[in-house]
């Protein structure tokens, strides 16, 4: 599958250590919390080939984790902070949607700004599509720092954010899938939950990456069994 980048001089490492300025707002703690087990149907979240290996040309990838998080789900902050699973998402009879496009962002990365803003844009064709998208927020306004709930929440409404945002602090979730920086992409097949693509950098068209993603499930069987 084809990646694309924004164009830019320097993906900047988000995990190196960073120390807090006295001004910084405390990082969001960030709990653990209890993975969903299963999709809305009650189908069993597959535990089989789990890692953080894209697709390639003569092998499957792999199937990424049931991580979870707390979240905006739909970026609606007026019923608070949920717990949302990949598990959520899962969705072998396609009775929802087709793909998932993960997109990892911080407070300060400018790009993450463009791609959030972008993503606003063509979000309700690409759904009608089959499409769905959740943003996870890995660092706030501070290099390797946060993020902080306010800087969450200010990112939720400076973005006017109808589709989900979720929290995992300096990335300590992401970080298994190989995420160093920012921005960064993953598609997934619902069917599946396979990983189709994992690209650092954002996507130069987001709606043509999307659809390309589309059109790649809807030509292809999945690469697992589908239960």
């Amino acid at each position: 599958m084809q990646r694309v980048l924004f164009a830019s001089p320097l993906l900047v490492l988000v995990l190196a250590v960073s120390c807090k300025k006295d001004d910084t707002p405390p990082d969001f703690p960030d709990p653990d919390v209890p993975a969903h087990p299963t999709n809305p149907e009650g189908v069993a979240y597959p535990t089989d080939s789990l890692g953080g290996a894209e697709r390639g040309v003569n092998h499957p990838g792999d199937r990424i984790p049931n991580l979870t998080f707390q979240a905006y789900v739909d970026g609606d902050r007026s019923k608070g902070l949920q717990t949302v699973s990949l598990a959520d998402y899962f969705d072998p009879e396609r009775k929802h949607h087709k793909l998932l496009d993960i997109q990892i962002s911080a407070g300060w990365c400018s790009i993450c700004s463009v791609e959030t803003s972008s993503t606003s844009q063509v979000i309700d064709d690409l759904k009608k599509e089959g499409a769905t998208f959740l943003q996870v927020m890995i660092n706030g306004n501070g290099g390797a720092t946060g993020p902080a709930l306010e800087e969450v929440d200010a990112w939720v409404d400076g973005h006017h954010m109808t589709y989900t945002l979720a929290i995992d602090v300096r990335a300590r979730r992401m970080n298994g899938l190989g995420v160093t920086t920012v921005p960064w992409d993953l598609l997934i097949d619902t069917r599946t939950m396979e990983i189709l693509d994992s690209s650092a950098g954002a996507p130069a068209d987001v709606e043509k990456y999307v659809r390309d993603g589309l059109d790649f499930v809807n030509a292809h069987p999945p690469s697992y069994d589908v239960k």
